[in-house]
């Protein structure tokens, strides 16, 4: 969904709570049952799922004490693509539009001053921007369409690598050979409007781009000499802000070393220049401190019965447990809040045959995996990769997904998965070559590094050796399975949030080899990437297209909602035949926070805690 996601949510230390509970259990070398992929069905009360929430009632000041164990990835916002991220950078810039927190679907106003015009059937859409927003320091002073139309053009800038630049923004004229410079699909005709001419009748689909983080305001005078550098240095040492929240910095707008101590801490304080009623939100706190670093196991309890604090990861199972039976009204668990996945190497190594990603699939007790998490209240096993809530689902597979042996095993079923291993090795009876090492890079931190095991064990179950590597999420992301030149084999904890309602945001960007980039990749499996050759420098250059990147430049093309839910419906299952990674948890999101925090959950970014929104019973 939003993008990458951080560490994991599931379905089986809750079992111990439950009077009726048939078939909690599970193993890997079970021979399962015949009747798809589902799961237990039980007596479990819900957990609260954040529906309801009221958004403009908080009380004024205090402080927040944010405690998590991942760092962020990126600052920057045209470089960012990784939820918890976005916790930080949506509070701080403000993109053309948003989702308020308590809807999933519909954009508001950030920026803007009104929703998209659309015109030219479709070919035109025009954007009117507010006149009293402003730039933190050392910029201060208002916000212009000057300063989006230079957000979105740098993101072209290969020291940048916007990874979601080819997905959405090349619909715009001319963006598909920009390098950073302008884009001749975007005028600005005067200093509130800005103008995005595409090149299609695509303008219904491209609004939803619009509340990317890639629009967010960003000064050339101040960023393009940190552009310069490779990688820019915006967002890692210095940035101004544009919405309520700043980093904490100098005069100079330098941030590193003072309100951002990397792996250790950051500071959230107002951007002096915002006024009131200019943006949505309430900004209710007058500071946010996120630390950095600790055991999830210890953070959760610490939240739970401490005072100002929330949980800015996701908890651990015994701590699910904890929070579900001592402190119900702590815990707040978000549905259709995105999937996991594991993510294998189409290109290269073993999993470029079908048949071993195939035999992985089959192999892998999903339901082991998400139990790591916290039980039923907060997952279900994935099928397919359009996950619930999102237009498609049901015509994709609903909850049992399509109906392959492969994938009609929850608990894992080695039988069929030494069957697709006889088919990808005859000469050996299945048996893999001693030769090659499978490269593993997983996620730290409970549950995510137990459910990186649990995909380790597979490939060993397999035949195959491992090279088994964990990193934080973080790094996870942005040094190896988003490099491709890296080709690492198995990434077990890698998730997807969808950008906005529309399913090709869940699949063009993770699986289309049209979009791939050489850094900041988020196709983390290299589907199709033989058709694009390496290139000088690291990139990559288009070339014909394979069968699932022909679907889905079909599907992009389909116009209303039935027509691309079908057209994104057939991706889907394609995808599943093709076994391009193996789904594993459709989510179901549990956030901590203490009994005196007023929070308000970002229903569309995982449930995380809203912090322009939440406040403090007693600040």
């Amino acid at each position: 969904m939003r993008r990458r996601i951080r560490a994991v949510s599931a379905l089986g230390v809750l079992c111990g709570l439950v009077l009726v509970l048939s078939a909690c259990g599970g193993s890997s070398s079970s021979s399962g049952s015949s009747g798809g992929a589902s799961t237990s069905s039980s007596t479990l009360k819900p957990a609260l799922d954040g529906s309801g929430q009221v958004l403009n009632n908080g009380k004024m000041g205090g402080t927040l004490n944010v405690f998590q164990h991942e760092d962020f990835e990126h600052l920057d916002p045209g470089e960012s693509y990784f939820s918890l991220d976005y916790d930080v950078l949506y509070p701080t810039q403000a993109a053309l539009y948003m989702f308020a927190p308590n809807s999933s679907t519909q954009i508001i106003p950030y920026l803007a001053s009104g929703m998209p015009i659309l015109s030219d059937g479709g070919k035109t859409v025009t954007v009117h921007i507010k006149s009293n927003v402003h730039f933190s320091p050392p910029v201060n002073r208002a916000v212009t369409s000057a300063d989006v139309a230079y957000a979105i053009e740098r993101g072209a800038n290969p020291n940048v690598a916007n990874p979601y630049f080819p997905s959405y923004f090349f619909y715009i004229q001319g963006a598909d050979k920009a390098t950073g410079g302008p884009i001749p699909g975007i005028s600005t005709p005067n200093p509130t409007t800005i103008v995005f001419h595409l090149t299609g009748p695509y303008g219904s689909f491209f609004e939803g781009a619009l509340q990317l983080l890639l629009t967010a305001p960003v000064p050339k005078s101040y960023a393009a000499p940190l552009d310069a550098k490779k990688p820019t240095a915006y967002g890692s040492t210095s940035e101004v802000a544009s919405g309520p929240y700043m980093i904490k910095a100098n005069a100079q707008g330098k941030f590193i070393g003072i309100g951002y101590q990397p792996g250790k801490s950051l500071t959230l304080v107002r951007n002096p220049n915002w006024v009131r009623g200019s943006t949505p939100q309430p900004a209710y706190l007058n500071q946010i401190n996120i630390n950095i670093g600790g055991d999830q196991n210890v953070i959760g309890p610490q939240v739970l019965k401490g005072s100002n604090m929330v949980d800015g990861d996701m908890p651990s199972a015994s701590v699910v447990k904890l929070a579900y039976q001592q402190y119900y009204n702590q815990l707040i668990a978000v549905p259709g809040a995105g999937d996991y996945y594991v993510a294998l190497n189409n290109h290269t190594g073993p999993f470029a045959n079908v048949n071993v990603r195939k035999a992985l699939w089959a192999a892998t007790d999903r339901e082991a995996m998400i139990k790591a998490s916290g039980g039923q209240i907060v997952g279900a096993v994935g099928t397919h990769f359009i996950y619930p809530g999102s237009l498609g689902f049901e015509q994709a597979g609903g909850d049992k997904g399509p109906n392959v042996d492969y994938n009609n095993y929850p608990e894992g079923n080695m039988t069929v998965a030494k069957k697709y291993m006889k088919l990808a090795y005859p000469s050996t009876n299945g048996v893999p070559p001693s030769s090659y090492t499978v490269k593993v890079v997983g996620s730290t931190g409970e549950p995510a590094a137990e459910q990186a095991a649990i995909a380790n064990h597979a490939v060993q179950a397999l035949g195959f050796k491992t090279n088994f590597t964990l990193v934080q999420q973080a790094v996870m992301y942005g040094k190896y399975c988003g490099v491709p030149k890296q080709e690492i084999d198995v990434c077990p904890n890698v998730g997807w949030i969808r950008d906005w309602s529309d399913p090709q945001t869940l699949l063009d960007p993770t699986f289309a080899g049209y979009n791939m980039v050489a850094t900041n990749n988020s196709n983390w499996g290299q589907v199709s990437w033989q058709d694009f050759p390496k290139a000088a420098g690291g990139t990559y250059t288009s070339g014909p297209l394979t069968p699932i990147d022909q679907a889905m430049k079909s599907a992009e093309t389909a116009v209303g909602t039935t027509a691309r839910t079908d057209a994104w419906a057939k991706v889907d299952n394609m995808l599943v035949a093709d076994a391009v990674a193996v789904p594993w948890d459709f989510i179901i999101n549990p956030n901590l926070k203490s009994a005196d925090v007023r929070g308000i959950n970002d229903l569309w970014n995982v449930g995380a805690w809203d912090y322009a929104y939440t406040s403090l019973d007693n600040p």
